[in-house]
């Protein structure tokens, strides 16, 4: 660790005990969208101002100026008006916890295990957000004249759709640089593209005899999760049946790391016989869902040498019965490489959806992100990983998507050191706690850094 920075890094050492009892305040605070209890004064739920709350409320406490953008958004500052702004993008939601049975300990009870902390939020992004907090901490107890003013944004409702992060953008300066502890080490500097669509197949016809037809279909929820669970209910000469299909969830930036369970029951039911208008929309439903996670099904399988392969998630079906007709709606959330004309790959899209006889709906399209690696803030980062690890690994690019595409100059900087298993959006969602120390450490060297530029 370089001297200039020795008091800096002491202090992380000194206060790591209270960051870590912080961090899992912070865990115990459920903070997943509740979209049913939206308010104007609460746009993403009671239980997120509640933790937005905390969070300014504990970095006030610690001495650092905050502001709380009318609970969509808010901000931990340190530095004088006058200086230029460096961002630190976090967020504070998280995804729901699935089924409780699969966690070995409560999700939201942040315990600590063999030198784990495993919880909700652990690792995306309370944990990391925390880090940053204490690493600002661990700047200014070293009495370092500041030259650059940092401010840490922490939002709402990252895994939702990011209007908070939006909203901070129509209400608040814009920093000339950030970067994101919402990804992975050393640096990611390019994320692919994300486009959400959804296809909608449906019978012409309603038969004529309903001794074997299906009654529903449902599997899936999320764009970004690989449906774990998926069902239908049919009739069988004349009798109700059910079959499930149980998969294993994963985030959609990886979901060849999953087992998907909507693929998994398209798939098992074109061994049934159903009625010929069914079994119509059953054949054109399997077509495009498909059995790969590439593409491959609906035309648009291509990768580029900045960051691989384009994947894509079927991610959800649902079922709608109307006037006897049948239509079963799929959802896919499509990553694809940052140099792809997305333009083109919509008109794929198009074309093969027409050539099914089925409809295609955009429902999202967030715009690939990339720096280029010779940017000097990405040196300053690859630098101060080097300081803390004696490693200079190369930026990375990734299918997921962070705050850093909706702000200029962005990218992401951890906490998922390279070779450990990702397990955001999973059951038993962890971090190591010598992990959380050494994130702690870069980002206050990375800090450090940033303020010499």
């Amino acid at each position: 660790m370089g001297m200039t920075g020795s008091d800096m890094h002491e202090s992380v050492e000194r206060n790591f005990n209270k960051q870590l009892a912080e961090t899992r305040r912070i865990i115990g605070i459920k903070s997943v969208l509740n979209e049913r209890e939206c308010s104007e004064k609460h746009p993403f739920g009671p239980d997120m101002s509640c933790v937005l709350s905390h969070f300014l409320g504990t970095a006030a406490q610690m001495g650092f100026k905050t502001r709380n953008l009318d609970n969509y958004v808010g901000y931990v500052e340190m530095g004088d008006e006058d200086l230029p702004l460096i961002g630190i993008l976090a967020h504070l939601d998280v995804m729901p916890e699935g089924k409780p049975e699969e966690w070995i300990f409560s999700p939201y009870a942040a315990e600590i295990s063999d030198g784990v902390l495993y919880g909700r939020g652990s690792v995306d992004d309370k944990g990391p957000a925390m880090a940053v907090l204490f690493a600002m901490a661990a700047l200014r107890d070293s009495q370092t004249a500041l030259r650059r003013r940092f401010r840490l944004i922490v939002g709402l409702d990252e895994e939702s759709g990011s209007r908070c992060i939006k909203y901070y953008r129509e209400h608040a300066e814009l920093p000339e640089f950030s970067f994101s502890p919402d990804a992975s080490f050393p640096v990611v500097n390019a994320e692919k593209g994300i486009l959400r669509i959804i296809i909608t197949v449906a019978s012409q016809k309603v038969p004529t005899d309903a001794l074997n037809r299906v009654i529903s279909i449902n599997g899936g929820d999320r764009f970004n999760v690989v449906p774990d669970r998926a069902e239908i209910k049919f009739l069988k000469d004349g009798q109700m049946c059910v079959v499930t299909a149980q998969g294993r969830s994963a985030h959609a930036m990886e979901p060849y790391k999953g087992v998907n369970a909507v693929q998994n029951l398209i798939c098992a039911m074109q061994e049934n016989v159903f009625q010929e208008e069914d079994m119509c929309v059953l054949n054109k439903a399997f077509a495009l869902a498909g059995t790969d996670c590439y593409g491959e099904s609906l035309s648009i399988k291509c990768r580029d040498d900045v960051s691989g392969d384009l994947t894509c998630n079927c991610a959800a079906v649902e079922s709608n019965i109307s006037d006897g007709l049948l239509s079963l709606s799929l959802k896919f959330d499509i990553r694809y490489p940052v140099t792809i004309d997305p333009d083109e790959l919509i008109a794929n899209l198009k074309k093969r959806t027409e050539a099914m006889g089925a409809k295609l709906s955009l429902h999202t399209h967030k715009a690939p992100l990339y720096v280029r690696e010779d940017h000097p803030a990405v040196q300053t980062l690859l630098d101060a990983y080097e300081e803390i690890t004696d490693t200079r690994p190369a930026p990375i690019s990734m299918g997921g998507g962070t705050y850093c595409r909706f702000m200029p100059n962005s990218v992401s900087a951890g906490p998922l050191f390279p070779g450990e298993e990702e397990t955001a959006h999973q059951p038993n969602e962890n971090i190591s706690i010598d992990n959380l120390k050494k994130c702690t450490h870069i980002y206050a060297e990375a800090l450090l850094r940033f303020n010499g530029m």
